[in-house]
């Protein structure tokens, strides 16, 4: 697992989690999720105030060109799972595993993007389903047979309603162990009997999950060697 995640790549973790990645999402088609509205959709969901809303990022690099900067890209494919990544100046990419999740239609509906972190959780799930979602009936997340657990969502953007959810060590095994998980949406004014039920993929997870690990952890080294070098530059300035 990552040994240290400074500030700066925190940040840039979250660029991508949270709207790079998120924004830019297409599927052959040119369909994004927060296109593709749950079933019984009636109204849309109470956006957030603007300090809140997440910023919007440069758009996905077109897959037969290099991606510029603040781009992002798809790296690598682990089964139902993509290697993401937002280009840097430096070639210093961070990175994420990422899913879309289509409804039994094939209609994209939701995104699920994972990264991995150091700290009380070793990876941070974001979910973005459509601003015409439930916010007081959250999204129910559910692994195999294992019991179902809700999550509440934290904020709403163009890009549609974001919850973050943090696993430690033992609930990513779970993710890693897991054959598929199904995550339960609410179209706001409909019943609650008759909620949207998504299949997440665990197909090739763990392999990327391992790849994305790998990738921040050579991120975060780099950045250290920098930071020690600009220390000795200074010291020696003295």
């Amino acid at each position: 697992m990552v040994k240290t995640t400074s500030n700066a790549l925190i940040a840039a973790i979250f660029a991508i989690a949270g709207s790079a990645g998120m924004a830019a999402a297409q599927d052959a088609s040119g369909e994004t999720a927060t296109e593709a509205a749950p079933e019984a959709a009636t109204e849309a969901a109470p956006a957030a105030p603007a300090e809140s809303a997440v910023e919007t990022p440069a758009p996905a690099a077109d897959e037969n060109a290099e991606p510029q900067p603040g781009q992002s890209y798809a790296r690598e494919t682990f089964g139902d799972w993509t290697m993401r990544c937002v280009k840097t100046p430096d070639d210093q990419d961070p990175c994420e595993l990422y899913q879309l999740l289509r409804d039994s239609d094939g209609g994209a509906v939701a995104e699920a993007s994972v990264v991995p972190v150091q700290g009380p959780v070793s990876a941070i799930v974001t979910f973005v389903a459509p601003l015409e979602t439930d916010l007081q009936h959250g999204l129910r997340l559910q692994i195999d047979s294992n019991e179902q657990t809700g999550y509440p969502f934290m904020v709403c953007a163009q890009i549609g309603c974001l919850s973050r959810v943090g696993l430690n060590e033992e609930e990513l095994n779970g993710f890693k162990r897991g054959n598929s998980g199904q995550l339960t949406l609410l179209p706001f004014g409909a019943p609650e009997d008759d909620p949207v039920n998504l299949t997440l993929s665990l197909s090739g997870f763990t392999a990327g999950m391992n790849a994305v690990t790998e990738v921040m952890e050579e991120l975060t080294a780099a950045e250290g060697e920098a930071e020690a070098q600009e220390e000795t530059q200074e010291e020696a300035a003295e």
